[in-house]
């Protein structure tokens, strides 16, 4: 018999997005959708165990448009320009301005798996799993959380942060996934660190055939 899954998801919009590529040096420009990596912080801006005995492994994200609005299938960029305050800033110095190429009126859906992070086999009365999924969704049933969550950096607040607005929400809010969407994204970074808990800096890349958004869908794989 198979383990069960621990499935959660989620839905985040927003004017302006930056999910940055790290080969785009100091004129930073942002992927069409989040890194695993980014996807993470997003859920756990909702909830987390900070022991690392059950943790969300991110393993889709969907591109969506409002419900019966036409789509060209074109992503919108657009320049932003702000100030450096980072850890290379000289002390007494002014911040200096640098530009970003970020994305536009973005929305999108993430999905993901509670993982075991114990070495013990789950159970009733000490599962971690099950403890987590519940308190997720009722956060974000609630509109509570850690922190706010953000659209990669922490100066784009989304408009919306909440659950899925599908075919059961009221047909003013509704989304649905961009299907006109395919792009082939040559390579995109995963996660940063390796193994994704508690590991150290080891990048890793998405590339080839799983690079690709189709129809709206991108799958982080293992």
């Amino acid at each position: 018999m198979p383990l069960k899954e621990y499935k959660i998801s989620m839905e985040i919009a927003g004017p302006l997005a930056m999910w940055g590529r790290p080969d785009t040096g100091s004129s930073p420009t942002s992927y069409p959708i989040p890194t695993w990596s980014a996807a993470k912080g997003v859920f756990e801006a909702v909830a987390f165990f900070s022991d690392g005995k059950a943790w969300i492994n991110p393993v889709r994200v969907e591109i969506c448009k409002p419900v019966g609005t036409e789509s060209t299938g074109e992503l919108h960029y657009q320049k932003y320009t702000t100030n450096y305050r980072g850890p290379l800033k000289e002390t007494g110095k002014s911040n200096y301005q640098f530009s970003a190429l970020v994305v536009a009126d973005v929305c999108y859906r993430l999905h993901a798996i509670i993982e075991n992070g114990t070495a013990n086999p789950l159970r009733k009365g000490a599962n971690p799993c099950h403890y987590l999924k519940d308190k997720f969704n009722r956060r974000l049933k609630n509109g509570r959380c850690h922190h706010t969550p953000c659209l990669g950096w922490s100066e784009f607040v989304p408009t919306y942060w909440g659950p899925v607005r599908d075919e059961s929400s009221i047909p003013e809010i509704r989304t649905e996934v961009d299907t006109a969407v395919t792009l082939n994204l040559v390579s995109i970074l995963k996660n940063v660190f390796t193994p994704e808990v508690n590991g150290s800096y080891s990048p890793v890349f998405q590339q080839g055939e799983d690079s690709w958004i189709r129809e709206g869908v991108f799958n982080y794989v293992e």
